[in-house]
C-alpha cells in the first residue's frame, strides 16, 4: 500500500490555519510534527485543532509547562493519522520541565503510536531533540541522544521515524541512526532550515535555508519512491513529504 508521510516543525510562532492549509496542499496521511501549543487564555491547543480540521486521529504529549508565559502553557510533539491509532506510548528522553529558562534547558520526549493500515500495523515514532548554538553536540545532548537511540534500535520492521533532530547530517546522532535505519530521502544537501530569519539572544543567527534539521528514517522494509523538501511561507522550518510504501 501507499501512503503520503509528512515530517514539520510547525512552529508555536505560526498561525495555525496556514499550517492546516500547507497539510491538506501535502495530501498527506500520516503527520509527525513538533512544537505545537497548548494555551489557556487564548484556548488553543493546535494538535487537537489542526486534527479536527484535517478530520484526522491524533497523539499529543507535553514536553514542558510554563506558568504565566504569554505564548503558551505547554509545547510538545503529536502524530496525526487519517488511519486508526490502536496503540501509543511516550518516552522522555530528558526530565520535562517547568518553566524552563530557554531553549537550552527544555525537555525533551519520544513518542509512539501504532497505527493500523488495512489490518497491517505501523508503527510511527518522533521527537523534537535540544537545540544548541549551531547545533553542537554537547554533553546533555549526548546523553539525550543516546536515549533516542536505545530505542529506535530495536525497531526492526514496520517503522517509520520523522522528527525535527536539531543536528547537522554529519553529526553523531545522523551516523549513530544510520547504523539501524535507513534515511527516506531527500539527499542530505537539501536544507530545511531556517525559513525564517533566526536569531537566538545574538548568540547564533541563520538567515536563509543553510541547514537540514529534520528527517525521515524506517526500518528497511518500508520503501519511499519519492521525497522532497516541500516549499512553503510558513514556519521556520520545511516540511519534508515522502511517498511510502509498505
Amino acid at each position: 500500500m501507499k501512503l503520503k508521510f509528512l515530517q514539520w516543525n510547525i512552529w508555536y510562532k505560526e498561525n495555525v490555519d496556514r499550517i492546516v492549509q500547507e497539510i491538506k496542499r501535502s495530501r498527506a496521511d500520516v503527520i509527525t510534527a513538533q512544537e505545537f501549543i497548548q494555551h489557556s487564555e487564548t484556548n488553543i491547543d493546535t494538535a487537537k485543532y489542526i486534527a479536527n480540521k484535517l478530520g484526522f486521529n491524533y497523539f499529543y504529549c507535553t514536553a514542558d509547562t510554563w506558568s504565566g508565559r504569554e505564548e503558551k502553557d505547554a509545547q510538545g510533539n503529536a502524530i496525526l493519522s487519517r488511519f486508526p491509532i490502536v496503540s501509543t506510548q511516550q518516552t522522555h528522553l530528558s526530565p520535562p520541565q517547568h518553566n524552563p529558562v530557554n531553549a537550552l534547558k527544555e525537555g525533551r520526549i519520544y513518542i509512539e503510536t501504532t497505527l493500523d493500515i488495512e489490518n497491517k500495523p505501523l508503527t510511527i515514532g518522533t521527537t523534537h531533540l535540544s537545540f544548541t548554538p549551531g547545533f553542537e553536540i554537547t554533553e546533555p545532548r549526548k546523553i539525550e541522544i543516546d536515549n533516542l537511540i536505545n530505542i529506535i534500535k530495536n525497531k526492526k520492521s514496520n517503522y517509520i521515524f520523522g522528527a525535527d533532530l536539531n543536528a547537522a547530517p554529519d553529526s553523531y546522532i545522523i551516523k549513530e541512526f544510520e547504523r539501524y535505519l535507513k534515511n527516506l530521502g531527500p539527499n542530505y544537501d537539501k536544507k530545511t532550515f531556517a525559513n525564517q530569519p533566526f536569531n537566538y539572544r545574538n548568540m547564533f543567527r541563520v538567515g536563509g535555508l543553510e541547514w537540514r534539521l529534520d528527517y525521515i528514517f524506517s526500518s528497511n522494509d518500508i520503501k519511499a519512491n519519492n521525497a522532497r523538501i516541500m516549499k512553503t511561507k510558513f514556519s521556520d522550518h520545511l516540511p519534508i513529504l515522502a511517498e511510502i510504501e509498505i
